[in-house]
C-alpha cells in the first residue's frame, strides 16, 4: 500500500483482468516488484480469480453493479484510504494496550462496509463504513502474510508485529495486513509522543466521517512526514488525487491555515 499523491485509478467499469498482478496493483505498485513476488502471490490471485468467476452471473441492478465492479472498486476503496484506515487502526491498538503488547496472533479487526449506488465509481466514497469491531482470529499467516512479517522483522527495528484486517461488503471479504512499527530516531520519538498525547476513542467515527465525506489523507512530498487532506476528481478518464483548497478546508470543519496531519 502507499500514501503517494500521485496514485491513480481507473473507473471500475473499465474491467477487470488477471494477467500477472494486474488485479493485484493494490498491493505491488512497481513493475519489478510484481515480478519479483509473483511466484508467492499467484496463489491469492488465483483465489480471487476463482471467486469472480464463480460470482460473474450474480444479479445486478443501477443500484447494485456487477459484483466485478463492486469488488474492484472495494480493492480501490481500500487502497485510496489507506491512510486514514492505519492511523484509524493504529488508534484501536493503542486502546488495547499498544502496539508493543498487542495479541496479534490472536486478534483481528473487521471492517462492515456498505456500497454506495451515488458513488458515480469514485472510489473514495464507493462504499460507507457501517462499522468496525475486534474479531478472534487464530488462523496461521498466509504465506504471503508470512513473508511480509519475515522481511519486516528482518528490515525493520521497529516493527511489532502484523494487523490483520478484513473488509466485509455484502458478498465479498477481502483480507489486508497492517505492519504495526514504531518509528525510529530522534523525530521518531517525537512523534510517538505526540501520537500518544491524542484522543484514540473516536477512531471508528474518525474514518467513517473521512470516508463519508469522501476526504483523502496522502503524503505529497515522502521526505516530509505531513499529509494533506484532498479529493478524488476524475482527469482524463482517472480518478487522481488534489488537495483541498483553504476554502474547501473551512468548508470540512478546518482552518483554512491547516498545516495538515502527522497522524
Amino acid at each position: 500500500m502507499s500514501r503517494n499523491a500521485s496514485m491513480k485509478f481507473k473507473p471500475a467499469s473499465a474491467g477487470d483482468t488477471y494477467d500477472k498482478m494486474s488485479e493485484c496493483t493494490h498491493c505491488y505498485k512497481e513493475p519489478e516488484c510484481q515480478a519479483k513476488e509473483w511466484p508467492v502471490h499467484k496463489t491469492v490471485c488465483g483465489m480471487r480469480k476463482r471467486t469472480v468467476a464463480a460470482m460473474a452471473n450474480a444479479p445486478s441492478s443501477p443500484s447494485f453493479p456487477p459484483f466485478f465492479i463492486r469488488k474492484r472498486l472495494l480493492t480501490d476503496f481500500i487502497e485510496v484510504h489507506e491512510c486514514s484506515f492505519d492511523s484509524a487502526f493504529t488508534s484501536a491498538i493503542i486502546i488495547e494496550g499498544g502496539i508493543d503488547n498487542f495479541a496479534y496472533e490472536r486478534r483481528a479487526i473487521l471492517v462492515l462496509l456498505k456500497y454506495r449506488p451515488d458513488c458515480q465509481e469514485n472510489p473514495s466514497v464507493a462504499y460507507s463504513v457501517e462499522g468496525c469491531q475486534w474479531t478472534a482470529d487464530n488462523s496461521p499467516f498466509s504465506a504471503l502474510e508470512a513473508k511480509i512479517d519475515r522481511e519486516m522483522r528482518a528490515q525493520d527495528a521497529g516493527y511489532r508485529g502484523l494487523l490483520r484486517v478484513y473488509f466485509r461488503i455484502e458478498d465479498h471479504v477481502i483480507g489486508e495486513a497492517y505492519p504495526q512499527t514504531h518509528m525510529l530516531g530522534p523525530t521518531g520519538a517525537v512523534h510517538r509522543t505526540y501520537v500518544q498525547s491524542l484522543d484514540h476513542t473516536d477512531w471508528v467515527s474518525r474514518v467513517q466521517k473521512r470516508v463519508r465525506d469522501g476526504l483523502v489523507v496522502r503524503q505529497p512530498d515522502e521526505k516530509i512526514l505531513m499529509m494533506q487532506l484532498g479529493k478524488m476528481v476524475m482527469k482524463k478518464g482517472k480518478w487522481v488525487w488534489v488537495q483541498l483548497t483553504a476554502a474547501q478546508l473551512v468548508e470540512y470543519g478546518y482552518p483554512s491555515n491547516f498545516p495538515g496531519l502527522l497522524f
